[in-house]
């Protein structure tokens, strides 16, 4: 049976980069950005609008419809409709092909119910003092900026989580695994991850 790993993470854990380093280690396909770049070429929707829609929902009060594209079943629905419903065609297609990584995206719910795989989901966090420090390096960003960015895009991913699937991003009871990435090296990290998939 194939094996999936679904990561979801809090902005500035690092759970991007260890999910990028466990799946390079263990030879299996890695799926984030990829999943947006097959989803736009698929929908004939112009890219600079689904880029824009990327792991958010539409707005309460905007939501532009478009008409255009190759698949009659997009017609009527806003960007982000779209970019989730062309999401989760390629992670089931991708996931029946063979053992996988999938940051984000809802793909552990989309993956729940799906019998040709065995899948785990796991969620990375880390204390907030933390993610600033870590954002603050890698964005060169003031304390400040590096603070009301991680509160943005934590909100961001909530909201699109929680719309998408009707359940709580983050709440560790809908995880099979919860990870502080400041409580283990990243190697422990990655090694945990190993283990997980071996037994799956």
């Amino acid at each position: 049976m194939k094996k999936i790993i679904c990561i979801g993470r809090q902005f500035g854990s690092g759970g991007h980069y260890i999910a990028q380093k466990f799946a390079k280690q263990e030879g299996i396909t890695y799926f984030d950005r990829k999943i947006v770049e097959r989803a736009i070429e698929a929908s004939g929707i112009a890219g600079e609008i689904l880029e824009r829609a990327d792991e958010r929902t539409a707005h309460p009060l905007w939501q532009p419809i478009y008409y255009e594209g190759n698949s009659k079943k997009y017609y009527g629905k806003n960007a982000n409709d779209i970019l989730f419903e062309a999401q989760k065609k390629i992670i089931l297609e991708e996931a029946g092909k063979g053992d996988a990584v999938f940051v984000g995206r809802c793909a552990d719910y989309i993956l729940k119910e799906f019998t040709n795989c065995s899948v785990r989901s796991i969620f990375f966090t880390a204390p907030m003092e933390y993610r600033i420090r870590q954002t603050m390096e890698i964005d060169k960003l003031s304390e400040k900026e590096a603070a009301a960015k991680i509160r943005k895009e934590d909100k961001v991913r909530s909201v699109y989580y929680n719309f998408y699937t009707g359940h709580d991003w983050g709440k560790p009871s809908d995880y099979n695994y919860c990870i502080n990435t400041t409580e283990n090296r990243e190697e422990e990290i990655i090694a945990l991850l190993s283990y997980i998939y071996r037994i799956l």
